[in-house]
């Protein structure tokens, strides 16, 4: 059985001998994705200096709670930001050529703090596009009554040259976003129209000043990150993910975080009672929920 907060490092690779990518059994993260032919890395190295995270999954909350804490049935029960996966040792329980699959299964910690019995299974697989990578994510609910959650995932990619600068996000069909403002980390009802250049939001530091851009029902599922003067770009398609964050730690511009969501923070005035939680997820007894994303690397 997985195990939570017991932290064991070990990974496992794969390769379709155009990429390569790693996994840490712990949290079940994305730690490596790397060109073959010219050996460069798309995710960032996790330094602990800056951020010391590679590719967080977020589970079974995704952003932050109101004083941390979820209510359920009328008791209280605390939960850290983004919630317990990433800091859960999952289980290997599948490797293939193609394929890796990892299993975090509820137990005695996890029920301490979030009191469902599941099963979390996340897959990554390469797909017939050679630049490709599938991300899968299946829950099942296991216990005797809806289990609401959250599931987000929160890549870091390591930007060739760190000038924010040098950078866009194509966001194909669309002229203009709506960000939703954060303050301490929860949802003050402020929002922020952001003009695009046809198409494309262009990368400066002073986007970040106001914590991560986050749009909620994104009215586009596939964004692109491309540095002008070369030939890096990483797209991600999101058709089953309503939420986008997109995030640059403060003062740095060595990576950036493109942020497939199902859910979101609190707002300020959220009343803690979970089911009353904006964009939650209720999967009915003994009922199995998949979402897919998928990422795409050229440099």
């Amino acid at each position: 059985m997985s195990s939570i907060f017991f932290m064991v490092n070990q990974f496992f690779s794969i390769n379709n001998h155009f990429i390569s990518i790693s996994v840490n059994k712990n949290g079940a993260e994305l730690a490596s994705v790397m060109q073959l032919d010219n050996q460069f890395e798309f995710i960032w190295n996790a330094n602990p200096t800056v951020w010391n995270r590679h590719a967080p999954v977020l589970f079974p909350i995704v952003g932050k709670l109101k004083n941390n804490k979820i209510s359920f049935n009328g008791i209280l029960y605390e939960m850290s930001q983004h919630g317990f996966a990433r800091d859960s040792n999952f289980e290997l329980i599948n490797n293939t050529e193609k394929s890796l699959t990892f299993l975090l299964q509820s137990n005695k910690k996890t029920l301490e703090i979030y009191p469902f019995e599941f099963l979390f299974y996340i897959i990554y697989s390469f797909t017939e596009i050679t630049n490709q990578l599938k991300i899968t994510y299946k829950i099942t609910n296991n216990s005797t009554s809806e289990m609401p959650f959250n599931i987000g995932a929160h890549p870091g990619f390591k930007l060739p040259i760190p000038d924010l600068n040098q950078y866009d996000i194509n966001f194909y069909s669309l002229n203009n976003i709506e960000r939703h403002l954060l303050e301490d980390g929860l949802f003050n009802y402020e929002t922020e129209n952001i003009k695009l250049d046809n198409h494309h939001l262009k990368l400066n530091t002073s986007l970040f000043d106001k914590d991560a851009i986050v749009l909620k029902n994104c009215n586009t599922k596939k964004i692109a990150l491309k540095h002008q003067f070369s030939n890096y770009e990483v797209s991600c398609e999101f058709n089953d993910f309503n939420d986008l964050g997109i995030w640059v730690k403060k003062g740095n511009q060595e990576f950036i975080c493109l942020e497939p969501w199902l859910g979101f923070s609190d707002n300020i005035d959220a009343d803690g009672e979970i089911n009353n939680k904006k964009g939650i997820i209720n999967l009915a007894v003994n009922e199995t929920f998949e979402a897919s994303f998928f990422l795409n690397f050229n440099c």
